[in-house]
Formats: C-alpha cells, structure tokens, sequence
C-alpha cells in the first residue's frame, strides 16, 4: 500500500505536470497535453488541485485571472475531464471575494453555460452572479431542447439540479410515455417521490410490459389465478392473449372473471361480446378444477414419482394446520413451536408486479415446520394482532429453537419489517446454504431445490412460487408447497447434522434488526 501511494506521489509531482499547468495558467496553451495528462495518469481531484494551487503560488495568479476566461472556454472546447472544471470551479469558490469574478458578466462567459454539465451549471451561475444573463426563460428552453432531443437522463439532471416548476416534469415523464422509456420514467417518479396515480400512461405501459412477460413466461390458467387481484393487469393479458391466437382461453378468463366492461377498445369489445354469444363453451381452469395435496405437475404433467411430497417425510395433510385467527388451533400451534429444539422456517410473499405498483411488497403466509406439524400462519389476517407479533417476537429472539431455512436472513427481515417488530436480535439461526456450501465442498450457495434433490433424490416443486399467495381458500397444491419448504428445510437440517454436526454448530448466526 505504502509503495503504490509513493508511486502514485511520484506520478504526481512529475515535472511534466506542472509544465503543463503553467502553460495553461500564463500562455493558455497545453490543453491537449492537459488532456492527455489527466487521461493516462488519472491523477485526483485532491492531487489536481494541490498541484493547480502550487502553480498559482508562484507568482502566477495575476495572469490565471487575466486569463481565466479564455482558460474556461478552452477547457470546455478542448472537452477536459470534468475533474479539472470542478478543479477551477472551487479555486474559484474559495477565492470568489478576492477575485471580482463579477466583472466578467459582460465579457461574454455567459454564453458558455451550455457545455456546462447539469451538476456544473448551478455553480458557475452563482459565481459568475449570472441570473439576469441566464433567465428563466432560457433555462426552462434549454430543457424542452434536451427532452425533445430525447436526452432525458440529462432533463432530468437539469430539472432538479436548477429547481425547475413541476410542469417541466410533467412533460418530461409525458415525452417518455412509450415501452422503450417507460421503466427509466418510473425510476424518476420514484427519486421524486410523486404519486403514480398522476402518470397513468407509465403505469398502463408497465402493466402491458408485464403482462406481455407473463403471457411468454407461463401457462394461461397460471396467469389468471396470479392476476386476480389486479384486474387492470388481467384484462391487458386477456387482451394480448387474444390477439395471439388463445381467443378461447383469453374469453374464458373474461367471462369468469366478468372483465367484459373493462375492455377499453370499442371494436375489441364488440368482438369479444360476439365471440361470448350462444354457443361459446368456457375452458375452466386447471387449478382450481383438479387442486389436490400434491405437487401440481403432477395433476397436470402427469409427472409421477418425480416429486417431493410431504407425505415422504411423514406428513399427511392432516398435519399440515393453516392458521388465520387466534383459537385453540392457534394457541396448540405454539405449545408445539415453543417445546422444538429446531425449526423450518419460510415465507410466501408476492413483490410489485410494476416498479410503480401501489400495493408493494407484502408477505402472505409463514411457514413454521416442527418434527411432526407444519403451520402456517396466514401474515394478512394475523399480522394486526399484538399476541401474534409477541409470539413470533419471542420465537425469534428465542436462543435455544434454531430457525432453519434457505435465504433465511431476508425471510426474517421480512417477518420483522412487516410485523413492525423494533430492535429485535434474532438468534440461532441456520442458513442451509451456507452449511452445504462448507458441508460438501460445493463452491456455489444453492438453491433449496437444489439441496433437496442432492439428499433425497427427487425434485422439489417450484411451480407455485409465483402463484396467488393473496388467494383465499388457497389452493390444496399451494398449502402443500408452502408447507414442503419449512419441511424440506428441517428434514436436510436432519442430515447434515447427523453428517457433522460440529460444522452446524459453527454456522449458527445471530441477526440483528432495528
């Protein structure tokens, strides 16, 4: 370390630096030197300027403020590295009072603001007291010029940078109202802190991105059953189903789902109506026609004896209990939790659809395995009750019941997040990819499927990771999903530990949140 700051002085204070500089300070001369300098040694801005005020010291600071417009507009001209502009932009600071910077408003430097970067421009108007030069007329021109040039990271910048009305916002987000610019104009409504609701041709584009991802990504009866709650959301894949030869299957989902009048599109709507008349047989849905306690590839892929079930470990349905009030069942749920010595543990969430969803993040069900029982507790009933959040708050906290699991930290996180649990130490955790990674060698954190399958031969189901975990009843196939994570989790916790359990004992984590 000691050698490469000893390089990088010597670099530094080399003899053809300091040339250069006095040849641009007193000649205004060197500047594709100057360049090159910059561009090959990549000197700081700490080093620049000490160097720059080293230059100045000797003698030369008559000449620098002789010509120091000249010097801009070469700089500028030349294209120098903006580490030198901001360099000159806070000499200039420092030595604004000793200076009369002001005596150059009428030499013509004004014009130059337009090189200027947005993060430069706000500066060079206050030290050169330009505001009558530089109006507001010309700025809210300047930035209608660089969103008509579709420039709109730069109008952006500029916007905010200069304090522009919102109007000018307004009509930047309005110009990038198409799929190519749709997501970058979320972001900025985002940074600004704006309500979507103000900017409904970004939310329709975003909604139609998903849906035409959703329509390429899935089967159409999975579409529809994660779409019911966002009826905007159905009704574009309906209608984008429709155009791609599924006529049926998109007047099926219309039809059950009563979208008819949603239709926007008069010519489409007048088509679907006929297309709905006498005669037309609906398609039902898959899922919710054959739902049975098993994996559900195998009820529609026939995929027999592929899978993991939760039967494979002793677990009948019966022993899978969902919970969604306090009661008896409530209440027996944690006398079993509370008397374990470990525990799967996982959740079911869902995450915006759009970068601009209203809803957000939220968590849906916990899953919590002990030896003999799966619960799961339903987050969108129980989460209001102070005995749930006190419960799940000592079961974290609670050293002697490790929670097992896989990407266990962000589950967790989620839990006290949403629960609005404060300065929580979670203890005794085990992240089960981090034991097999050191367990068996393998140089890559995998996956619970992954894992799943290297110990007991046979695949875990994923197919209803994305499903509707909002959906009430859950499905039977969703419950037996749900369940097998926290099983599966407890079950190869199992095996590692009768494998080495010095290396588990050494993994075990605390979190602390809040």
């Amino acid at each position: 370390m000691q050698q490469q700051v000893e390089e990088e002085e010597e670099v530094f204070y080399d003899e053809e630096f300091i040339l250069i500089l006095q040849k641009v300070i007193i000649e205004c001369d060197g500047y594709d030197e100057l360049k090159n300098y910059i561009s090959i040694n990549k000197p700081s801005f700490n080093l620049i300027k000490t160097q720059f005020q080293k230059v100045l010291n000797q003698n030369n600071k008559e000449n620098f403020e002789q010509n120091l417009q000249k010097i801009f507009e070469q700089l500028l001209q030349k294209n120098i590295q903006r580490v030198f502009i901001r360099v000159l932009f806070q000499y200039l600071k420092e030595n604004k009072d000793q200076m009369n910077l002001k005596k150059l408003q009428n030499s013509g430097i004004a014009k130059n603001w337009k090189n200027l970067q947005v993060q430069e421009l706000q500066e060079f108007i206050e030290l050169f007291e330009l505001k009558d030069q530089i109006t507001e007329k010309n700025l809210l021109q300047h930035f209608q010029d660089l969103v008509n040039k579709k420039k709109f990271q730069d109008a952006f910048q500029f916007y905010k940078a200069l304090q522009l009305p919102q109007q000018c916002f307004d009509n930047l987000i309005d110009q990038m109202g198409n799929n190519q610019d749709a997501g970058r104009a979320a972001d900025f409504i985002i940074k600004q802190d704006f309500n979507p609701a103000n900017y409904p041709k970004i939310v329709e584009r975003l909604e139609k991105s998903c849906t035409r991802y959703l329509y390429q990504e899935y089967s159409w009866f999975k579409c529809e059953e994660m779409l019911m709650f966002s009826q905007s959301l159905l009704v574009y894949y309906c209608e984008d189903a429709y155009f791609h030869d599924m006529k049926r299957e998109a007047l099926s989902i219309i039809k059950r789902n009563n979208l008819i009048n949603q239709i926007q599109k008069p010519n489409l709507k007048e088509q679907m109506e006929k297309d709905l008349e006498v005669g037309f047989e609906e398609i039902p849905n898959i899922l919710f026609l054959k739902d049975e306690f098993k994996p559900v590839e195998e009820f529609i892929n026939n995929e027999i004896g592929v899978y993991l079930h939760c039967k494979d470990f002793g677990y009948s349905e019966n022993h899978i209990i969902f919970i969604d009030k306090i009661d008896q069942n409530y209440n027996d749920a944690w006398k079993c939790i509370n008397s374990s010595n470990a525990i799967g543990y996982d959740c079911e969430h869902i995450t915006p659809w759009t970068k601009l969803d209203y809803q957000g993040f939220k968590v849906c069900l916990v899953q919590i395995a002990t030896s003999n029982h799966a619960f799961l507790f339903d987050y969108q009933k129980l989460k209001e009750f102070q005995q749930f959040k006190n419960d799940m708050q000592q079961l974290l906290e609670n050293v002697e019941i490790l929670k097992i699991g896989l990407s266990l930290k962000d589950d967790l996180k989620h839990t006290v997040n949403y629960l609005k649990l404060n300065n929580i130490i979670i203890r005794s955790i085990i992240e089960l990819s981090t034991c097999f990674k050191v367990l068996e060698g393998d140089p890559k954190l995998r996956s619970l499927a992954y894992i799943s399958e290297f110990y007991f031969k046979k695949k875990l189901s994923k197919y209803d990771t994305c499903s509707n975990w909002e959906y009430r009843p859950l499905r039977k196939a969703q419950i037996h999903y749900a369940a097998l994570d926290a099983i599966a989790s407890l079950q190869i916790f199992q095996i590692m530990k009768e494998k080495n359990n010095n290396i588990i004992e050494q993994e075990k984590d605390v979190l602390t949140i809040g």
